[in-house]
């Protein structure tokens, strides 16, 4: 057995084109994306659909980074990310059930940086341009904000930063988006992601419940993407 096969549970050569991969998963992503056989690795679980390879790599930018980076041997070409994240106020008005979809990421990545504050440059990492906005045109009548992110290494530590991210017209912030953005032009893949809006810093913690309201308005707006997701990668990424 290869190091791949143990640490993802598939063989390097049953990566598809499109890779999803994901830091959480909900109770019914399989059944929505269409995959049936989801294997364990020794540290992450994956499986495909029709279309591309689901992979679940858990929370937090060393592990996605390296499972981006392991991705190098495969015939990936276009690496997603899709998952949540949290609103840093009310800037430009992104809320709850919000999809968004990050054109940068700050890599804040660091949490003995963030209790010290020891950041003298905020270095910034991108999506691929062509993707995104592939993406983005493919999806024009929907309602999908283009944003600026930043990737902090602390729930708890990320209530002192809302000054200083809104300074910087940071509009989300999320665990793993820039070592995505990092690793995936270290080994020269395409990569985009897109969010889901569940939480708002200081004013909806991600520790407090929705109101009912609010968890259909989220629950409706994963399915979309999740739809949205699997149509645009059929149409545009399997050639």
């Amino acid at each position: 057995m290869t190091r791949f096969q143990t640490l993802f549970g598939i063989k390097e050569f049953q990566v598809k084109k499109t890779c999803l991969v994901m830091p959480l998963l909900r109770k019914d992503t399989l059944v929505r994306f269409g995959v049936k056989n989801f294997l364990r690795g020794r540290l992450y679980r994956s499986g495909n659909s029709p279309s591309f390879t689901l992979i679940h790599t858990g929370v937090g930018a060393p592990l996605l980074g390296d499972a981006v980076l392991y991705l190098y041997r495969t015939q990936c070409k276009n690496i997603i990310l899709f998952g949540s994240c949290g609103s840093t106020g009310d800037k430009d008005n992104v809320k709850i059930g919000d999809l968004v979809t990050p054109q940068a990421s700050y890599a804040l990545e660091s949490f003995s940086g963030m209790l010290l504050k020891d950041y003298k440059t905020w270095e910034t990492f991108h999506a691929d341009k062509n993707l995104l906005e592939k993406f983005l045109v493919s999806n024009k009548d929907r309602d999908i904000k283009k944003v600026t992110c930043a990737t902090l290494g602390s729930l708890k530590l990320e209530d002192d930063y809302t000054g200083v991210l809104n300074e910087k017209g940071i509009q989300i912030v999320d665990m793993e988006c820039s070592s995505f953005f990092s690793a995936s032009k270290y080994i020269k893949r395409r990569a985009m992601a897109l969010f889901y809006v569940t939480d708002i810093i200081n004013k909806k913690p991600f520790y407090k419940g929705l109101n009912p309201k609010e968890q259909l308005t989220l629950d409706s707006s994963i399915k979309s993407a999740t739809n949205m997701l699997c149509e645009f990668i059929k149409k545009n990424l399997n050639d």
